[in-house]
């Protein structure tokens, strides 16, 4: 049987995604953090970055950009509340640029979106 965790995210309009994971790995500043089942609990503050979701051969199946917030792990379950998540492939460097200047306070994160749409081209 594949070990999985449930995985939830929110955004302060809706849950933005619910699903049962392999494996998740969070941006925690220069180092990720890997959740797998029956991993400790933790609570911490995530770092705007790439949230990666991996199988069961550490492939990565699915990326997001997800930007700062907390996340909270415990009992196989990885909740996670943050301002924006977007999956990967599915904004332009031109719809992010607008975004710079719509959201005045998530600039950092259009920022980060920009700079690694321009970097794996």
């Amino acid at each position: 049987m594949v070990k999985t965790i449930g995985l939830k995210i929110y955004t302060p309009e809706k849950l933005a995604f619910d699903k049962k994971v392999y494996r998740a790995v969070l941006p925690d500043g220069r180092l990720n953090l890997t959740v797998i089942e029956d991993r400790a609990p933790t609570s911490l503050i995530l770092e705007a970055g790439i949230l990666q979701i991996l199988d069961e051969s550490d492939n990565v199946v699915e990326r997001f950009f997800i930007d700062t917030g907390v996340v909270d792990i415990a009992e196989n379950e990885c909740t996670i509340s943050t301002l924006h998540f977007i999956k990967v492939g599915t904004i332009s460097i031109e719809k992010a640029e607008n975004m710079l200047i719509e959201e005045d306070q998530a600039v950092d994160f259009y920022q980060m979106i920009i700079s690694y749409i321009k970097n794996s081209n």
